[in-house]
This record gives C-alpha cells, sequence and structure tokens, in this order.
C-alpha cells in the first residue's frame, strides 16, 4: 500500500491525499489445495474537511476467479466518509462507504453500503513501532443483482497489529473472520491470514 498527500506540490494542497494499493487473494476451497481467487487493485484521492473528517472517491478494479464458476472481471467506484477521533491512547476510526459493484460481462451494477469501524492503540510497553487493531464491517446491498439481493450479505471481523519500522514504511499482520450470506445455500463463514505493507511518501 502507497500513501502520501499533495503537499509536496504546493502547501495549499496538503489536506488532499491519496493512496494505490494492490490485493491478492487466495483460497483454500479446491482438491487441489490453494488457489487464486482474487485480485484488487485500488486508487483513491481524499481531502480532510476538518481534523476528524476526510472525504474520498475511489476506484478499485477486480480480478475475481470463483471456484466452478467462468472468471469475470469488476469495475468499483466508491465514495467514503472517515471519521478519526482520538480516545482512550489511542484511535477510534469510522468509514462509511458506498460502492457500486459492474460486473463487465454482463453489465449488472449491485449498489452497496459498507459500515466499517475500528479501533487501534499503540503497544508501547513493547515497542513505540507497534500497535494493535481490531474492528468490525457490515455489509449491505441496496438492490438486488447478479451479486445477492438486497439486505445485510456479509460481516468481517478483523484483528492484527501494525510495526513501522520507520518513518515510512510498515507492515501489518491480521486476522479476518468473513461471515457471508449465500442466497443459494449454507451461508458462509472463513477464516483468513491478512498481510500488508505499507509505504509513506
Amino acid at each position: 500500500m502507497l500513501t502520501g498527500d499533495l503537499g509536496v506540490l504546493s502547501p495549499d494542497l496538503n489536506r488532499f491525499h491519496w493512496l494505490f494499493m494492490d490485493q491478492v487473494r487466495t483460497r483454500d476451497d479446491s482438491s487441489k489445495g490453494t488457489r487464486f481467487s482474487e485480485n484488487l487493485l485500488w486508487a483513491q484521492l481524499g481531502y480532510d474537511f476538518n481534523q476528524f473528517t476526510s472525504f474520498w472517491l475511489g476506484y478499485t478494479h477486480a480480478w475475481i476467479d470463483p471456484l466452478g464458476k467462468r472468471s469475470f472481471q469488476e469495475n468499483r467506484p466508491y465514495q467514503d466518509m472517515l471519521i478519526k477521533v482520538s480516545l482512550l491512547e489511542g484511535e477510534w476510526m469510522s468509514r462509511t462507504r458506498f460502492e457500486q459493484r459492474i460486473n463487465q460481462s454482463n453489465g449488472s451494477a449491485g449498489m452497496r453500503l459498507r459500515e466499517w469501524i475500528q479501533y487501534s492503540f499503540p503497544l508501547s510497553f513493547v515497542s513505540e513501532q507497534l500497535s494493535f487493531y481490531a474492528g468490525d464491517e457490515v455489509l449491505f446491498y441496496l438492490n438486488k443483482s447478479s451479486f445477492g439481493s438486497s439486505g445485510f450479505t456479509e460481516n468481517r471481523v478483523i484483528a492484527g497489529f501494525t510495526y513501522f519500522f520507520n518513518a515510512r514504511w510498515g507492515a501489518d499482520l491480521g486476522y479476518l473472520g468473513q461471515y457471508v450470506v449465500n442466497d443459494t445455500g449454507r451461508d458462509l463463514f472463513s477464516h483468513n491470514l491478512m498481510a500488508n505493507i505499507r509505504y509513506r511518501f
């Protein structure tokens, strides 16, 4: 994950921030073992409205390879409102995202609302560079599409650690518990390991 702001171009632009990220996802749901399931590429630009609130416009391109089904690509523009508040020696974050999932193969569009909260706090008694985070995200579809029925569709529970090697380089290692509503069969709950490398410009 790469992040930065436009203040390097002009002090008048230091409220504008950007982010690029690529994420490869694998699944252990095949008799042949672990397989590639998704690759997602993010790009977004945000503006700090004040010290607590920022607004973001973003785009995700996704390559999806579901088990036993035809692979497809997805265009996913989205809009975010992010709130950050210092609390109990840590930081509380809330993100409200409205995204438009568009299947390139059939043109079906799913309108999805996502609400994410996370609390992180430093583990300074271990290391000044180490912190712990925990959070939850709830996802709803506002319409019926090839992605699923309208209503509640997914819940994600996360927890993990972030370590900054210096002011620019950092890494995350965590857990994601993912509950997914299945319209045609049993609901799914999967356990996932997440790893991320980050760089601040």
